[in-house]
């Protein structure tokens, strides 16, 4: 049976536009990041007295078919990031906030000078490996035809963070583009990974297949030199827009949309390369491309759960990875993102026109 959601206005103001994203910290408070119709990124947090709504001192992101990156740093600190793409520049832009924003260009050309960027994705690490870069930002972006990461990282104890040495080429492209529609994220045991597809275009057609980068090393490693990258799907298959997430056993799932079928896919993968991936339909038929927004998480209570938009509805599926309940939450389903939190509560955001949605269901 799906879960049952209790949803609110986060921002009826008629001035929001979209690139959701949604993230919840370690208190099990909801942030929601979002741009305006004049491209200003927007955060909003959920209080006991509603929702807490600001718009950043920082120049307008661009409007492109991509999320606003956010993320909570740990308790106590509880400090925002955002990142994403600039509507003036095209450059990456970064910030956070302490005791006041401070945002800055990333050198996302080998760490010397900015660039332009496309598909921008934040995670913080977690400091499973080194406690030291515990909080730290770690970005997944294409830059010119490839996939690239930057981390701002110290390089010995005691050093500040620094981007320099820590920005490297993943998955070089060439007459196959590398670094679509980026969605990071970390294992149970600390290592970070990147979903994104290819552009591939043999014999004048065009697909875009699903790939993953396995990214080792550490804070001025060579992660180009080290990294593995592997085809999660192989097939003739046009993919955009994944999202992605594990299990505390080390499984992966990586939910996307599959614009020649109009279909939401979802692919299983092991934690090893020896296991090969699994990849099923959960949606066919998805109306209107911008509702095709997946979203997917894996709680400790919960089997998988999946969010998407389809038919001007937010629907949800809930299973084991071989059947799905699928159930509507509510009209909309623009930009989903959803989140499980440690208690088991499912938490999700998406648009319903130019309002930002929010729903939770408990455990």
């Amino acid at each position: 049976m799906a879960p049952e959601f209790s949803t609110e206005v986060v921002d009826g103001s008629g001035t929001a536009s979209g690139q959701i994203s949604l993230a919840v910290d370690e208190t099990n408070t909801p942030w929601i990041a979002y741009a305006t119709t004049g491209g200003s990124v927007a955060l909003a947090r959920r209080e006991k007295e509603g929702w807490i709504r600001q718009l950043l001192p920082s120049e307008p992101a661009a409007r492109d078919a991509y999320r606003i990156g956010l993320a909570i740093s740990s308790y106590p600190g509880l400090n925002p990031h955002v990142a994403y793409q600039s509507k003036a520049t095209d450059h990456l832009i970064y910030g956070v906030r302490g005791t006041e924003w401070t945002f800055e260009e990333v050198p996302t050309r080998g760490g010397l000078f900015a660039g332009p960027v496309r598909f921008v994705s934040l995670r913080l690490n977690p400091g499973s490996a080194v406690l030291a870069n515990k909080d730290t930002p770690d970005l997944a972006y294409q830059s010119g035809t490839s996939l690239w990461h930057a981390a701002k990282a110290p390089h010995s104890a005691g050093q500040p963070p620094r981007w320099k040495k820590n920005v490297h080429e993943v998955d070089q492209g060439g007459l196959v583009e590398t670094g679509w529609f980026t969605a990071a994220a970390y294992t149970p045991y600390g290592l970070y990974r990147i979903a994104y597809f290819d552009n591939w275009a043999p014999a004048g057609q065009i697909w875009r297949r699903l790939r993953m980068a396995r990214v080792a090393g550490g804070a001025g490693t060579d992660l180009s030199e080290q990294s593995q990258v592997e085809l999660l799907h192989d097939g003739q298959i046009l993919g955009s827009r994944p999202s992605m997430t594990f299990a505390d056993s080390g499984e992966g799932l990586v939910s996307y949309y599959e614009r020649n079928e109009r279909a939401i896919r979802f692919c299983i993968f092991g934690d090893t390369l020896e296991e090969p991936p699994v990849t099923q339909v959960l949606s066919e038929g998805v109306e209107g491309e911008e509702e095709a927004y997946s979203a997917c998480s894996i709680g400790e209570h919960l089997p998988i759960c999946v969010v998407y938009g389809a038919g001007g509805q937010l629907m949800v599926a809930e299973g084991d990875g071989t059947t799905f309940t699928v159930g509507d939450i509510e009209a909309g389903g623009a930009w989903s993102d959803l989140v499980i939190d440690r208690e088991g509560t499912v938490h999700v955001a998406h648009m319903n026109g130019s309002e930002v949605r929010y729903g939770a269901a408990a455990p």
